[in-house]
């Protein structure tokens, strides 16, 4: 129960809270930057070749590494033309600013003011370039300036952040032995219950992870900071207890002061998602060489940069799936009923489908094509082919379907309400079902990576596995790691090799986004991850991915190429696009 006077400053603040909103969202010439990203993201990834993300900032934003900070929302100009212009101006001065490698590259801690300071002084080198390049960008630049330079008597007090932004700090590769200091093998295991609630963050631009001190933990002193509205604190020395209650939404508005600086990974339920969007330094340069025990393989991996392969760089450990959730499967097939008759029903249809043979001795009709190239035999002097007829038959199944599933930690999250581990759990024990009704040879696994030296290769239902046991060992996996996808996808063309069929597929279900706690990252992951799939293609292995995340369309281009991927949600988006998919394999087969 609130206090009295709890109770009514908690309903005050409720009220003003709401009625910003109601100003904000009544102001017709606010921009938003979730409405622009995917257009900002594709600029400024030409012009500096490099592949950035651009996440929302905390206030005026700057760059680190590949990653642009902007403001959430803009409103400072009269006219959302002015405010979109801004935008754009930010993204053009930023990716010239990164061009020059104007920025903190050095591992000491900078005050905001004196990042604002560096950023102004550089701002006369980053525009003679940005006007020369993009001629717009001064007529934007003198408006900005002329405009902000009017909110105040003294020109020389005006505030010219938001057209400079802030230096921010570089992360240099990080000294390998400290780094891996900090490594454990130790990480949070995912559990079956989902949150009750789910809030969106204020932007953070940087989070710092504290490391759990039980002793305080045990000994924390209760603080409060009556400005935060009721019982949300920020982090300050002293760590509170893990409860696991969900009062998310009871602090909402206490929430939106906190600034999500300082981050604790635990190993107890998330009962409540308050989401951020953040970079985190945990990226080392490259893992050592380390003792391994228990069998593994040995795979190559693709440096781009060297334009050649780090020789038995990956360890592969290969396992089987023991463990079941007979509970789980049921439950899928009873919640997914209708969609599994509908499926059922569609690929049936697909299956059935007489496909013409052409140039056959025999037929229902004449191959057009055949009875040309006998007459021009004919009349040449050559002895013409008899096979000139058009067959409907049903080629014989000559099929091999292979479906990896990424079960990384990033596979814990939500994508449309919808958590990603589940849709790739209830897709695979449909998709299965009616794979093993047309006796397809087909096989699922899954995996996950911690560093280089330990990618796990799990798999769920072997090609030569009866499906009837191995689809209750579907609902055990749970995320783990992260994604080392070139790894896998190499151990899936060796598993293909073995089989004898013609027609070979490997099906990836992921976020998209390769990465691992050694150096994975950016245009590495993604150049190896398309060299593994070039490394399928001369094998004759076909590729394809479903992604289960809206951000992987700034990356899976790049990787699998048009037509060669889908960007779905829900499970029953992913079995029509898994539909359609076999529809196209049965085709070619």
């Amino acid at each position: 129960m609130f206090e009295p006077d709890e109770y009514l400053f908690t309903k005050l603040a409720y009220y003003f809270k709401r009625r910003r909103l109601k100003k904000e969202e009544a102001l017709e010439y606010a921009v938003s930057l979730e409405d622009l990203k995917p257009r900002l993201t594709i600029l400024a990834r030409a012009i500096t070749g490099e592949s950035i993300e651009i996440y929302e900032a905390e206030r005026e934003g700057g760059f680190k590494n590949n990653n642009f900070f902007l403001p959430v929302k803009f409103t400072d100009f009269p006219s959302s033309d002015e405010n979109i212009a801004y935008y754009l101006f930010r993204v053009l001065y930023l990716s010239v600013q990164k061009n020059l490698n104007l920025n903190w590259n050095d591992n000491q801690e900078h005050e905001l003011l004196e990042s604002q300071q560096k950023a102004e002084e550089t701002s006369k080198e980053i525009l003679d370039s940005l006007f020369e390049q993009f001629p717009i960008t001064e007529k934007y630049y003198t408006n900005f300036k002329t405009f902000y330079s009017s909110k105040v008597k003294d020109e020389s007090l005006a505030d010219f952040s938001f057209i400079y932004g802030k230096w921010m700090r570089n992360n240099p590769e990080e000294d390998l032995e400290n780094s891996l200091n900090n490594f454990t093998d130790k990480v949070k295991k995912a559990d079956e219950e989902k949150p009750k609630t789910i809030l969106k963050s204020k932007a953070v631009e940087e989070i710092i992870s504290v490391q759990i001190d039980v002793k305080q933990q045990e000994d924390a002193v209760l603080q409060h900071q009556f400005e935060k509205v009721e019982t949300a604190e920020e982090f300050g020395g002293n760590f509170r207890d893990f409860d696991g209650d969900d009062e998310l939404d009871d602090h909402s508005n206490a929430l939106e002061e906190i600034n999500m600086k300082y981050t604790v990974r635990v190993d107890d339920t998330a009962h409540s998602v308050y989401q951020a969007d953040f970079i985190e330094n945990t990226t080392v340069s490259e893992s050592a060489e380390i003792d391994s025990k228990g069998f593994y393989l040995k795979y190559d991996e693709w440096d781009y940069t060297k334009r050649l392969y780090k020789q038995d760089f990956c360890k592969v450990y290969p396992k089987s799936l023991l463990k079941t959730d007979v509970a789980y499967f049921k439950k899928t097939l009873k919640e997914n009923a209708s969609t599994l008759m509908g499926l059922r029903k569609m690929l049936t249809t697909v299956n059935n489908k007489y496909q013409q043979q052409r140039r056959q001795p025999q037929g229902e009709e004449f191959d057009i094509d055949a009875i040309t190239d006998l007459f021009v035999d004919v009349h040449s002097g050559h002895t013409p082919s008899e096979n000139i007829y058009i067959s409907k038959r049903k080629k014989e199944k000559d099929l091999s379907i292979l479906l990896l599933l990424d079960i990384s930690l990033s596979t814990d999250g939500y994508a449309a309400g919808n958590r990603v581990i589940d849709v790739e759990k209830q897709v695979s024990i449909l998709f299965g079902e009616i794979l093993n009704e047309f006796n397809i040879d087909f096989s699922i696994d899954c995996f996950y990576s911690k560093t280089r030296n330990h990618s796990s290769y799990i798999t769920i239902k072997d090609f030569d596995e009866d499906w009837n046991k191995a689809k209750f060992k579907v609902g055990a996996i749970e995320p783990n790691g992260y994604t080392r996808i070139g790894a896998a996808l190499r151990h899936s063309g060796a598993m293909l090799n073995k089989r004898n069929t013609k027609n070979k597929w490997v099906i990836l279900l992921s976020d998209g986004k390769p990465n691992d706690y050694d150096k994975y990252e950016g245009k590495y992951g993604v150049n190896d991850v398309k060299q593994a799939l070039r490394e399928l293609n001369e094998r004759q292995i076909n590729s394809y991915a479903l992604a289960i995340e809206a951000q992987a369309k700034y990356y899976l281009p790049q990787m699998f190429g048009q037509n060669h991927y889908q960007i779905l949600t829900t499970p029953v988006e992913l079995l029509k696009s898994m539909v359609q998919l076999y529809e196209k394999i049965k085709h070619q087969s």
